[in-house]
C-alpha cells in the first residue's frame, strides 16, 4: 500500500510539473497583450553598448531586437543590466528576452533557456605593451592578476584556465573599465571575448594595450539569446526568426554596421 501511495504520489507531483510548464510557456502572448517586447542587454562591443553621447543603446542586436519586436507586431524597450544581473533580470521577469552573446553554459541553461547559437566566439586576454607578457604561461604567475567582469562567464573561465595566477572580479559592465585597470598597472591583465577585446585595443591605442597570442584564442563556443524557463513557444518564435534574418541578409547587414 506504501508502494502504490508513493506511485500515485510522485505520478501526481509529475502530472503537476507538467501543468506547470504548459501553463508557463504564455510568453508570446503576454508580450502582445503587452504591446511591448522587453529586452534586457549588457554591454559588448559590436552587440550593444551605451552611446555615451545620447544613453541610447547602439549596436547589432540592439538592430535585431527592434525587428524581432516589429516582426513580433510590438513596440520595443530596451532594458538596462549587467552581465551579473541578465540572468536574475529574466528570472525577476524585467524583461522577456536577454539579447546579448551570452556564452552557453549547463550552469546557465539549470535557470534559463537559451536559443540556437547567434555566433560563435573565442576568448583573450590584453596585456600593457611593456609588461613583458608575452604568453599565457607568463601571466599564470603567483605574482600576477588578471581582471574579468563580475558575475560574467568570463571569470568562471579565467578561474579554471589560471592555475597560478590571481582572478580579480570587478563589479563594473564596461570592458574598458578593465582596460584602465591594466593600462594603470592595477592590474597584469583582463580577459574578456575576443571581439571585445580587439574592440577596446584598437580603439585606445593611448593605453598601449596588447593582445598576448592572438592566433591562439581561447575557450571556442556557441553565444545564444537566453529565454524564461519553460517559454519553449517563444524560443521557437525566436529561432525560426533568426533563420530568416540570417537568410535574408539581414543578421550579416547588423554585423557590418556595428563591426570595427
Amino acid at each position: 500500500m506504501r508502494q502504490t501511495f508513493s506511485l500515485v504520489t510522485a505520478a501526481a507531483a509529475a502530472l503537476l510539473c507538467a501543468t506547470a510548464a504548459f501553463a508557463a510557456d504564455d510568453k508570446i502572448q503576454k508580450i502582445v497583450d503587452n504591446g511591448t517586447l522587453r529586452v534586457c542587454h549588457a554591454e559588448a562591443a559590436p552587440w550593444g553598448v551605451k552611446d555615451p553621447a545620447s544613453g541610447e543603446w547602439v549596436g547589432s542586436d540592439i538592430r535585431a531586437a527592434a525587428h524581432l519586436a516589429e516582426t513580433m507586431g510590438v513596440g520595443i524597450e530596451h532594458v538596462d543590466a549587467t552581465w551579473a544581473t541578465l540572468i536574475p533580470s529574466l528570472e525577476a521577469d524585467k524583461c522577456d528576452i536577454a539579447m546579448a552573446p551570452i556564452f552557453r553554459s549547463a550552469e546557465r541553461a539549470m535557470r534559463v533557456l537559451f536559443t540556437e547559437p547567434t555566433g560563435y566566439e573565442t576568448m583573450g586576454v590584453a596585456v600593457r605593451g611593456d609588461s613583458g607578457i608575452a604568453s599565457y604561461a607568463d601571466l599564470d604567475q603567483a605574482d600576477k592578476t588578471v581582471a574579468v567582469i563580475s558575475g560574467s562567464a568570463d571569470e568562471a573561465f579565467a578561474s579554471r584556465f589560471f592555475k597560478n595566477a590571481k582572478i580579480q572580479a570587478l563589479v563594473t559592465d564596461k570592458i574598458s573599465t578593465l582596460g584602465i585597470e591594466a593600462a594603470s598597472r592595477r592590474v597584469d591583465a583582463f580577459l574578456t571575448d575576443t571581439s571585445t577585446l580587439r574592440s577596446v585595443v584598437g580603439a585606445n591605442e593611448a593605453m598601449n594595450l596588447t593582445i598576448i597570442e592572438p592566433d591562439n584564442p581561447l575557450n571556442p563556443q556557441g553565444y545564444s539569446y537566453a529565454l524564461p524557463m519553460g517559454e519553449y513557444g517563444f524560443q521557437q518564435l525566436v529561432n525560426i526568426w533568426q533563420i530568416n534574418t540570417d537568410q535574408q541578409g539581414l543578421k550579416q547587414k547588423w554585423h557590418d554596421e556595428f563591426a570595427q
